[in-house]
Order: C-alpha cells, then sequence, then structure tokens
C-alpha cells in the first residue's frame, strides 16, 4: 500500500480516537454519584489511553512522512452534561463496539505497511480490553433508568 493511503487510514483512526466517548465523558460536567465511581475510574483509564492511541497514531504517521489530521469534534455528544455517567454507559459500550468494527476494518487495509499495521492492531487490543472491562461492570451499572 502506497504510503499516502496508509497516512490517509491513520488519519481516520486517529480523528476517532479524537471523538472517542470515554475522553469526551471527562470534558463534560457528567454527573457521577459515589455508586460510580469505580465507573468513573475505568472512563478515566480509558480517556487516557485513548489520548496515548493518538499519539502512537501521530507519530507512525510523521514516521510515514505525513500530517496528522486537525483535531475533530463530535457534536453528537454535546448532550452528556448533567447526566448521570451510570445512564451513559451503554452508549460507552455502544460506541466502544463501533469503535472496535471500525478500527478492524482499518487494520485490514493496512496490513503492509508493518508499523502501522502493528501501532492500529495494538491499539485495536487495547480497546477490546476496555470493552470487555465494560461489559464486566455490574447490570445496574450498565442499564439506564427511565
Amino acid at each position: 500500500m502506497e504510503d499516502q493511503a496508509t497516512v490517509a487510514v491513520l488519519n481516520e483512526l486517529l480523528a476517532l480516537e479524537q471523538r472517542n466517548l470515554a475522553g469526551r465523558l471527562l470534558e463534560s460536567t457528567v454527573f457521577v454519584s459515589r455508586l460510580s465511581v469505580e465507573n468513573l475510574n475505568l472512563v478515566k483509564r480509558m480517556a487516557q489511553a485513548s489520548a496515548e492511541h493518538g499519539a502512537w497514531l501521530a507519530e507512525a504517521i510523521i514516521a510515514l512522512d505525513g500530517v496528522p489530521g486537525p483535531r475533530h469534534g463530535d457534536v453528537h455528544t454535546a448532550d452528556l452534561h448533567y447526566l448521570d455517567l451510570r445512564h451513559i454507559l451503554p452508549r460507552l459500550t455502544t460506541d466502544h463496539e463501533n469503535l472496535i468494527q471500525k478500527y478492524t476494518l482499518a487494520a485490514a487495509r493496512i496490513t503492509s505497511e508493518s508499523k502501522a499495521n502493528s501501532v492500529a492492531s495494538h491499539i485495536l487490543r487495547r480497546h477490546q480490553e476496555e470493552l470487555d472491562s465494560l461489559r464486566q461492570l455490574p447490570s445496574e451499572s450498565v442499564t439506564a433508568v427511565s
């Protein structure tokens, strides 16, 4: 695969990391009750990992003589303010499932560039571990209450 095409794929992944819901949750004024503290710790770890992923992707892009794309925000997350974290966890789980699907497709597109594929595959594995952690939360933590 041509380096420019690989850079384009890596920039797509970088944009996904920048729009990652876990990081956006920490940028908003989400409500955290005493029951949600453990969930908040998981979200913090996920947001920190997403920042690391973004840095790794930017490094891989630069190594291929590319330029990391501009920051992308997600306007669909503007409704997070003042919501209870426990009510957002199902949405975070769905968001993470979609993220993993997109990473899987992207990683398949860059198999010929070993370093880029290695970075994408490593991040994909980390996202899968995070999804497993989300799914292991007690069911009352992940169920939205009306």
